[in-house]
C-alpha cells in the first residue's frame, strides 16, 4: 500500500515581493508542485509590515493565484518570517534520568528543549526555533543524537531563535484576516537551507547567506545543525536606494537602471554608458562606472558586516564547503566575484533543484511538469518552506503549541 498523499501551502511575505507556493507531497514519490502565485508586495519594509490591509490583500491575492494555478484550495499555510528583529542566541539545559534504565528517550529530548525555553525566556520575546547542536552524557563526548543511549545525565547546547512577539502576531494576523490558518512560522534562512544546502553541505560546513529587498539574513550550518544566525538590516532595496540618490533618480529609475546595468553587463560589446527615459520621459546617460561604483561600495558594506561577525565569533574554521547566496541581489553582475573578494572561500549561488516527473526522486525532492521559473534563486524561501512543512507533515509532527498554539488561533 503506498504513503498517503498531503497537500501544504506555503507562504513568503517578503520586502519586494510575497510568493505563495502549493505541493502535493508523497513519503515515498517526493513533492510535486501544483500551484505557484507571486504578487509585488505591498505594506512591508524591512520584513516589518507597516501597512496591514495592503499586506493582507497582496497576501490573500497571491495564495488565490496559487490555488487557481493548483485547480485546489487550501485553508493553512506555513509562513516564512525575516527582519531585523529577529535575534539569536545559545542556550544550555541539563536533566537528570533518574527512572529505569537509564536510557535516553524523546521524552527526555523534549524536557530539554522545554528546559531551554524557559531558561531563555525574554519577555516581548516568541521562539521560532529551538535548534539542539550537540549534547554530552555523563560529561562525556559530542552526541549528535542521543536516543536509544544509555546516560544519568544529559546536557544539550541549543541554538535559539527568537522574533518580537508583537511582529510575529501582527503576521499571524494578516493571514488569518486574508482567510487562513498558520501550521507554523519558520525564519526565512532556515528555510532556504532546506531548498538549496545538501546534507554533505551542512555537515562539512557552510555559511548560507540570504539577501533580501529590506535586510539580509545568515546562518552557519555545521555538523548537520545550525551553529549560528543572524539578521543585518541592510538588503538589495539599499543598492537601488544609494544609486537613486547618488544619481539622482527616483526609486522606480533606479530600480529600473539596476536591473538594465545586470542585463547589459553581460553583454562585452555594450557601451560604457547606459540610456534610460526618466519618469518625465527625459534621456539620461548615465556612465556604467558610476553605477558599478555605487553597487560595489553597498554590497561591499553588506558582505563586511557579514564576514566581521562570522570572523569575530570564529566561525570560518568551520565553512569547509564556503558560502552559498540566495535572493533577489544575486542576479547582479559579478555578485559572486563581488563575494569572493571579501570571503576568500568558495562562493555558489543557491537555486532550487526542481526536477522533473520522469526523473527518480523520494520523499523531499521538489518536483513539476510545469513552474520551470521556479529554478530561481528567489524562489528558495518559498520552496524551502514547502520542504518545512512537508517534512513536518510525514513525521506526522504535531502544530505548534504554548506562545504559538494562541498565535496561530482565528
Amino acid at each position: 500500500m503506498g504513503s498517503q498523499n498531503i497537500t501544504v501551502a506555503a507562504l513568503d511575505i517578503g520586502t519586494s515581493q510575497v510568493r505563495a507556493v502549493i505541493g502535493r507531497g508523497n513519503k515515498e514519490q517526493g513533492i510535486r508542485v501544483i500551484g505557484v502565485g507571486t504578487k509585488v508586495s505591498e505594506g512591508v519594509r524591512k520584513g516589518i509590515i507597516i501597512n496591514s490591509d495592503e499586506t493582507m490583500k497582496i497576501a490573500r491575492a497571491a495564495v488565490e493565484c496559487a490555488e487557481q494555478d493548483a485547480k485546489t484550495q487550501v485553508d493553512h499555510v506555513y509562513l516564512s518570517i525575516g527582519g531585523s528583529h529577529i535575534q539569536s542566541s545559545s542556550a544550555c539545559a541539563v536533566l537528570n534520568i533518574l527512572e529505569g534504565d537509564e536510557t535516553v528517550q524523546e521524552k527526555h529530548i523534549n524536557e530539554l528543549l522545554e528546559k531551554t525555553r524557559s531558561n531563555a525566556a525574554e519577555k516581548g520575546r516568541g521562539y521560532l526555533h529551538v535548534i539542539p547542536q550537540e549534547y554530552r552524557l555523563d560529561g562525556h563526548g559530542s552526541v549528535v543524537n542521543p536516543d536509544g543511549l544509555k546516560a544519568s545525565r544529559i546536557e544539550a547546547s541549543m541554538h535559539v531563535i527568537t522574533a518580537d512577539t508583537t511582529l510575529l502576531e501582527n503576521h499571524a494576523r494578516i493571514v488569518n484576516d486574508a482567510g487562513f490558518h498558520i501550521h507554523d512560522i519558520c525564519f526565512s534562512v532556515i528555510a532556504d537551507g532546506y531548498c538549496v544546502l545538501s546534507e554533505q553541505e551542512k555537515k562539512d560546513g557552510v555559511l548560507l547567506i540570504d539577501i533580501g529587498g529590506g535586510s539580509t539574513c545568515y546562518a552557519v550550518y555545521f555538523n548537520n545543525t545550525v551553529y549560528y544566525s543572524n539578521v543585518f538590516g541592510v538588503g538589495g532595496d539599499h543598492v537601488t536606494n544609494d544609486i537613486a540618490l547618488g544619481l539622482h533618480l527616483t526609486t522606480s529609475e533606479a530600480e529600473e537602471l539596476k536591473q538594465h546595468y545586470s542585463k547589459m553587463a553581460l553583454k562585452v560589446d555594450e557601451p560604457n554608458v547606459i540610456k534610460m527615459k526618466t519618469h518625465e520621459q527625459k534621456t539620461k546617460s548615465i556612465s556604467r562606472q558610476d553605477v558599478e561604483m555605487i553597487i560595489d561600495s553597498r554590497i561591499e558594506e553588506l558582505l563586511r558586516f557579514v564576514y566581521d561577525d562570522v570572523e569575530q565569533r570564529q566561525f570560518r574554521p568551520l565553512l569547509a564547503k564556503g558560502v552559498v547566496l540566495v535572493g533577489g541581489s544575486t542576479c547582479i553582475h559579478r555578485f559572486v566575484e563581488r563575494v569572493g573578494k571579501v570571503f576568500s572561500m568558495p562562493i555558489r549561488i543557491g537555486v532550487p533543484q526542481l526536477l522533473s516527473p520522469d526523473d527518480p526522486h523520494t520523499e523531499l525532492d521538489l518536483y513539476s511538469d510545469r513552474h520551470e521559473f521556479l529554478r530561481d534563486t528567489c524562489y528558495s524561501t518559498v520552496l524551502g518552506m514547502l520542504k518545512y512543512g512537508c517534512r513536518q507533515q510525514f513525521s506526522s509532527s504535531k502544530m505548534s503549541s504554548g506562545f504559538f498554539k494562541k498565535l496561530f488561533s482565528r
